[in-house]
């Protein structure tokens, strides 16, 4: 099926180079592409997100005295 998108110029660029490099046509290129990001996005979706990241807690005592930690200008010039 024919579609009009307007893909970014720097895309275009590297996937015509890509094509080329493959000896394949630049609508194979995009519709391989397209194809693998509609499946990983299925398999995330049944899946659930990749990567859990945990946020470090540092506990390093009580505030300093005197320090607003709401005052962020106060905290830029310690």
């Amino acid at each position: 099926m024919r579609t009009t998108v307007d893909i970014p110029d720097h895309i275009l660029i590297e996937a015509k180079k890509l094509a080329a490099t493959r000896k394949t046509s630049l609508a194979s290129v995009v519709a391989d592409s397209l194809r693998k990001y509609l499946a990983d996005c299925r398999r995330e979706e049944e899946e659930g997100p990749k990567e859990h990241y945990e946020i470090p807690l540092v506990e390093s005592g009580p505030p300093v005295e005197g320090v607003d930690l709401n005052d962020t200008s106060m905290l830029w010039e310690l």
